[in-house]
């Protein structure tokens, strides 16, 4: 018998031990036993809970069998290992002998156990970006300018809004029209009343010029009176003088006796219509008359011009027939209601607004049986605070007394719109007749409101508006 081998007696045992239970949780190794001889336990790697990559790798000797070199990635979560498959010993039994196999790994087949090294890769090609243009990219911000002119278009449109808005406003309040007033292409300056009695002399002429400013020497004057021949030649009657007036220009007012014309100024005439028709009859130059009405209504201090030259039929100088038909047309008004002054009418009233009063009879009619009827309704009219409504006066102030009234004139507010404005206006708008301040003197007592002139041409009244109203479906 040949040499005992231990080695090939061996016989390979493998006896699992499984941890105590108790100590389950502190170990989890297990112990190989080869023959009766233990082999000391392998150290095994704590547990790690972080799941890692993990290049660490375990040998294991085991006698006659090849060494294996094991490596992972990770470290798995321990479980129990499999029962080993033990031969049943028997003569010169030794273990299958493993052939020890090199593998060789290129860069296309690596290990999914090993860590793999970083194979550099061609960089892929980035697209060219093009940068959004100006203003629209994203966080642009843009100028102050450019910021504000939204918002100033809209302050700018607000403002003109309110302009807008606050023209038509006032436009719609505002007291005067804008048609051009009555009396035109007149001069301010100052003028005063002269009336010359009969009998006085030229000293006594003299020395009241002098007293009214209208000279600054009696005597020079009286002198120029004397040289001149003009002394026993001076005319009495009411004149208007300048002030610091020449001598030459105040002999010839108060000596010339020309050639003397008749002039008739028809009720309803205008200060306007009057200097037109001077213009036209005589010649004169235009504006002459107005300008001797505005003289007038200074020297005489009067509120207002229009309405205070009673119509008729005068007779006049030619050379002067403006300055002379204004101060005979005046003297005939005060002439008319020197024996009249004890009228109701100018008692409770004032000469002027009677004087306004009969400007609108006049202006509205001219059939002198309607008259003192029209007259009862405007009376009755301002007694109660109603507008009078005549239409008339807004013609005045527009000077067109033949075409239609404009809407927006009869709209607007105006001191001469008596649709809109409660009261008389502020001046008269015509000159009347005798009849006409007769009626504006004594108007006749009714209840009547309302009037109208139908188609059938006759004048309609009425006591309420809706009386009035049936007038007008019915005869206009």
């Amino acid at each position: 018998m040949s040499k005992h081998n231990d080695t090939d007696d061996q016989q390979l045992k493998l006896d699992f031990q499984l941890p105590d239970e108790k100590n389950k949780k502190q170990s989890g190794g297990y112990t190989v036993t080869l023959d009766g001889k233990t082999k000391p336990k392998p150290k095994t790697p704590p547990t790690r809970n972080k799941s890692a990559v993990s290049t660490r790798s375990m040998t294991v000797k085991i006698p006659g069998e090849t060494t294996h070199t094991t490596s992972s990635l990770t470290t798995p979560k321990r479980t129990a290992p499999k029962k080993p498959t033990v031969k049943p010993a028997g003569p010169k039994a030794s273990p299958p002998k493993t052939k020890k196999t090199n593998i060789v790994r290129t860069v296309e087949q690596t290990d999914a156990h090993l860590v793999q090294s970083r194979v550099k890769k061609k960089a892929p090609t980035r697209q060219r970006v093009e940068p959004p243009t100006i203003g629209k990219r994203r966080g642009y911000r843009p100028s102050v300018a450019n910021r504000l002119k939204l918002p100033i278009f809209f302050l700018s449109l607000f403002v003109c809004s309110l302009a807008v808005l606050g023209f038509f406003r006032l436009r719609s309040e505002k007291d005067t029209w804008s048609a051009p007033p009555p009396v035109r292409s007149v001069i301010h300056r100052e003028m005063v009343a002269i009336e010359i009695e009969s009998g006085m002399t030229a000293r006594s002429v003299s020395l009241l010029l002098e007293q009214r400013g209208v000279v600054e020497d009696s005597q020079q004057l009286l002198a120029y009176f004397v040289e001149n021949n003009q002394a026993s030649f001076l005319r009495c009657g009411s004149y208007l003088m300048e002030e610091n007036m020449s001598f030459e220009a105040i002999g010839t007012l108060l000596t010339t006796n020309g050639e003397l014309i008749s002039l008739t100024v028809s009720p309803a005439f205008t200060l306007q219509s009057i200097d037109e028709y001077l213009s036209n009859r005589i010649g004169s130059e235009k504006g002459e008359f107005l300008q001797a009405a505005e003289d007038l209504r200074q020297a005489y201090g009067l509120s207002f011009s229009e309405g205070w030259f009673l119509s008729g039929t005068y007779l006049v100088a030619k050379d002067h027939a403006a300055l002379d038909l204004a101060m005979q047309m005046y003297e005939g008004m005060l002439q008319f209601l020197q024996p009249r002054l004890e009228s109701e009418q100018v008692s409770l009233r004032s000469v002027e607004q009677v004087l306004i009063v009969a400007s609108l009879i006049q202006a509205e009619t001219q059939n002198v049986e309607e008259m003192k009827l029209i007259a009862s309704v405007i009376y009755n009219r301002l007694d109660s605070g109603e507008p009078l409504g005549i239409d008339a006066t807004t013609r005045y102030e527009l000077q067109d007394w033949n075409k239609p009234i404009p809407v927006e004139a009869l709209e607007t507010k105006t001191p001469y719109n008596t649709r809109r404005k409660v009261g008389l206006p502020p001046s008269g708008i015509c000159s009347p007749s005798e009849q006409a301040l007769e009626a504006a003197l004594y108007p006749q007592e009714s209840t009547y409101f309302f009037y109208l002139h139908g188609l059938d041409k006759q004048i309609h009244f009425a006591l309420d508006y809706e009386e009035h109203k049936k007038n007008i479906s019915e005869y206009r």
